[in-house]
This record gives C-alpha cells, structure tokens and sequence, in this order.
C-alpha cells in the first residue's frame, strides 16, 4: 500500500485522527515506538483496510508517496523531538514533518528553521477537540510556509470540523510560529472560560440551589437567549460539559461506586495543566497586553494545586460557610447568567487582542477573522458567540475590542454583573478570580478615567522622582514633593 499521509502515536489522539482521516478515503500509515500498540490498534479496527501499520521509522517512510507527509501525534517536547531526529534519518529533501503539539509557538520557529536547513519542511499545527474532535473532525491551526501548508491542506480540510456555513475549521494562520501562537490563545480561552463557568456552579451552588435543579439552570442556558440579537447566546461545548459535570454521578470505573452520589463531590480540587495557558499569560504580560481574566485562570489552577497549604491555612483561620439566607430569586439567577456571559465575552476579548499584538510583534500575517471562524466547530471554545464574534471582525477587522462587538449587551447588564458578584462576595465564602477579574476589566478597559492609576502615577514621582505625564499638556513631568523619610 501506497499511503496518502503517515501518523505517528497510537494515543487516543493519534488513534481517532486516524480513523478520521481514513473514513475521509485517504490510505493511512500509522506507527509508534512501541509495534504491539499498533498491532492491538489495528485487530481493533480490522475493517479499515486504508490502514498500513509499520513497523519503525524506515517501513513508516516507505509506505508513504513522495514527497511524504507525517503528522506527529506524540507528547510535547522531548517525545516530540525525538521523533523529528529518528523522521530526519529516513524522510528525503521536501518531505514535510507537521507537529500538532501543544508547542510553545518560539519553538515551532526553531524547528522551522532546523528542518530547513536539512532540506525538509516543517509545519506547526495545533488541534483541538479532544477525543471526540479528533475522531469526528476537530480545529485544525497550521502556521509556517504557505506552500507546505498548501501540500497537505486537502487531507486536513477534509478531516475538520465544518462551521455552520460549510467552511472548514481549517485555516492557514500565518508565517513562523502562528499556528502554535493561536492554538496556546485558544487554550488560554479555553482556561479561562471553564474557569468561568466553574465559579458559575460554584455560585450557585453556594446558593443552596440542589445540584439537579443546578443542572436544569445550565440547561436552560442553552436555549437561552441574548436578546433579539443574540439567540442561545450561551449555547457552547463547554456549557454541554459543564451541565454533564453537575449531573454527573460517582461510578466504579471512576474509582468509586454505584451509589448516585455526586461526582463533583468525590472529585479532588486540584486543577492540572500542560503550560500553555501560563505560556500566554507570560507572552501577554510581557508584550503589556491587559490580560487579567486569562492569567487569573491560570492562577486559580495554581491556587488548586497547593491544597496542602490551604488545608493547614483553614485549620489557623477557619471560616464558617454562610449558609443562604432566603430563597434565591430569578433575578439572582438572571444577574448571574449576564455576569458568565460578559466575563466570556471580556475573556474572548483578551484573547483576541493578544493575538493581535503577538501578530505585530512576530509578523505572522494574522487574519483574525478567518482565524476566529476556525473557532466555530470541532473545537473546545466552539459555541454561538463565535458566529457574531466572527462576523464583527469581517465588518471591522481594526475593531478596537470585542466588546464594542456588543454594545447593548455590554450597557444594558453590567450592573448584573456588578450586583451579581457584590452578592457573592457579601453573602457567601465563594471565591471568583476569573469572573472578579472580567468585571474589573470590562469597568477599566470602557473608563475614561481611571483614578487610581492617577494616584499611582503620582506615588511613583514621589518616591523615585519617575514624572508622569499631563492630561492638559504633552511631555514628562515632575513635581516638588516634601522629604518623608
């Protein structure tokens, strides 16, 4: 056989991007470093007969047309880099090597520039989806040389998601390191946005609101609408999933057992996390980008994860949790649906103004828009906003914020949000980062004035004689403090 593309990993990515692409009638050859993997892979799928398994990297090579196309489904980094050296041993001049790891888009630069140099070519592409994405079509998101990306797009396309307007969740996103670049915004999305809907449940359940009737609420925000404008503007992948957390009861091959206890309830709160939300955070706070929500969401996970600390914290400073003290109203209830739907609006936001200054600053030759339309399916952040997210970019691709995207939106319920998270923080012990942070961010980022950043600006002239600027004139000042040390 004679094989279209090659694939290399057996995990579970691997293994349904596979079969994806070989229900898409393209001959497949697949290997890992371990042969029974690949052997138990294809006993389990026996009907696909556009499947070549191979045994090591010279069988992998020579089941492939030329010039040979691979795809590395491995663990990023050493894993990853490994696997290119044993590729560069066995593949020929413009053969081309694709890593869909969740890379730091730097990296991707090097690799670049390494393979080139050996006369391969190489493109970094990031795939979300999960599991199910990869099996059924997941968001694909190429950066590097156009011409390579030209010489495989007929397979990828094909294996994608497809929008709600037919287009393929597939774009080529730019030169170097792009592809990297949007996939680590897209989780750091993605961070955030669970995070938000995480402190949503958390809210109410510190509410008292039984854990059935909180799966209903999330429910019924699937269908919810925005306004005439907006129709099921909540509807998302991450809602479905977070409705099927709540629900979710404990079971023995979850480790416990057939009780219908809560999940949620026997879970450890411990957040893990494989760097690249903490990689945009640091490229956003590096680049002085207002990120607060993204790297908010990073530090929730870090909180979770010093749970030691905060058991022997309590243990000093034990707290009672308030327990509710009235029924909680539906105008609670319609404070906190507008509180999550901002704070994702101002996440989204953050998210796409980081790709625009990362876009500058590297040269990618960004097209946010048709970036922002590859969000629409197969991936993660898939879910409504991204229709009108993607339509206001197209309109005004200069577009100042995404908020100024939803100007009704914004207007009419930020006193929700206001008084929605007042009443969190005033009647319960629920911590809310992420919501906090899109709140403060959406009062900053809309302020013509913003006093405390006077007052600072003042402090430091005080103490460091480091002037500040006027509103009435141009230039750095300096003014005459008295001696207070």
């Amino acid at each position: 056989m004679t094989c279209d593309i090659g694939i290399i990993g057996t995990g579970i990515m691997g293994s349904n991007l596979c079969l994806n692409i070989a229900d898409k009638g393209f001959n497949v050859a697949f290997t890992t470093r371990t042969y029974s993997n690949i052997t138990a892979f294809l006993e389990k799928n026996n009907t696909y007969k556009n499947i070549h398994g191979c045994e090591g990297m010279k069988a992998f090579a020579a089941a492939l047309k030329k010039p040979r196309r691979a795809l590395i489904l491995v663990q990023a980094g050493k894993a990853t880099d490994a696997t290119i050296e044993a590729l560069t041993e066995v593949f020929e001049e413009g053969d081309i090597i694709v890593d869909t790891g969740n890379a730091h888009f730097r990296d991707q630069d090097k690799r670049a520039a390494d393979l080139e140099a050996k006369g391969l070519r190489f493109l970094g592409m990031g795939i979300s989806g999960g599991e199910e994405g990869a099996r059924k079509g997941p968001a694909f998101f190429p950066g590097g040389t156009l011409s390579v990306w030209n010489d495989i797009k007929d397979v990828i396309e094909a294996a994608s998601a497809k929008a709600i307007d037919g287009r393929p969740c597939a774009t080529m996103n730019g030169k170097g390191g792009a592809g990297s670049c949007v996939k680590m915004y897209h989780n750091a999305g993605e961070y955030a946005i669970l995070q938000i809907w995480a402190e949503a449940v958390a809210i109410l359940k510190a509410y008292g609101i039984p854990r059935e009737r909180q799966a209903q609420i999330l429910d019924s925000w699937k269908t919810k609408s925005g306004g005439d404008a907006h129709p099921n503007l909540l509807s998302s992948y991450m809602l479905d999933i977070t409705a099927e957390v709540v629900r979710g009861q404990d079971h023995v091959a979850a480790g416990g057992a057939d009780d219908g206890s809560a999940l949620i309830d026997k879970a450890m709160d411990m957040i893990g996390s494989k760097g690249t939300g903490l990689w945009s955070a640091q490229e956003a706070m590096g680049a002085g980008v207002p990120a607060p929500s993204l790297c908010m969401a990073v530090m929730a996970r870090q909180m979770s994860m010093v749970r030691p600390e905060r058991l022997a914290n309590a243990k000093i400073l034990p707290i009672a949790i308030p327990k509710p003290s009235a029924e909680v109203s539906d105008e609670a209830i319609e404070d906190l649906f507008w509180s999550v739907a901002l704070a994702i609006i101002a996440s989204y936001a953050q998210m796409f103004t980081c790709l625009r200054a990362m876009d500058k600053e590297f040269g990618f030759g960004l097209n946010l828009p048709a970036t922002i339309a590859t969000f629409r399916a197969g991936c993660i952040l898939q879910g409504y906003l991204l229709q009108p997210m993607t339509i206001a970019f197209e309109k005004d691709p200069n577009l100042s914020s995404l908020l100024c995207a939803f100007p009704e939106e914004v207007k009419g319920n930020l006193e929700r949000f206001q008084r929605c998270v007042a009443k969190v923080t005033a009647e319960t012990m629920t911590a809310t980062p992420v919501l906090g942070s899109s709140l403060g961010y959406i009062q900053t980022m809309i302020a013509t004035e913003i006093p405390s950043a006077q007052v600072v600006a003042l402090q430091r002239d005080v103490f460091g004689r480091h002037g500040f600027k006027r509103i009435d004139k141009e230039g750095d000042f300096n003014a005459t403090w008295p001696e207070l040390q």
